[in-house]
């Protein structure tokens, strides 16, 4: 929700973020180290963004196993368009003798 702030006699739309309440930050806490941000901030009905700062703040990291899975995710996601692209390529008409 937008909110009009006066500052200098020039009215000015600020954005306002909604505050974090106790139970987001104890179900941020608990599903950090296993879930992707982009899953709890779904969850939660937050931005990405938002999750990440949030976590930082409180010093959570994530787990050594969810890293890899992150990683994992990561690489498919920027390498399968490219594969896909590639195959259309590849088929290529056979023409008999």
């Amino acid at each position: 929700m937008p909110k009009t702030v006066k500052k200098n006699a020039k009215a000015r739309t600020v954005q306002v973020r909604p505050r974090w309440t106790k139970e987001e930050v104890a179900l941020l806490k608990r599903l950090y180290r296993t879930h992707s941000n982009a899953e709890i901030a779904e969850i939660l009905g937050r931005k990405v963004s938002s999750v990440v700062f949030k976590g930082h703040r409180l010093g959570l990291s994530k787990g050594a196993r969810r890293l890899k899975e992150m990683g994992r995710e990561n690489i498919r996601r920027r390498w399968e368009p490219i594969k896909a692209k590639a195959a259309g390529k590849k088929k290529v008409a056979v023409t008999k003798k």
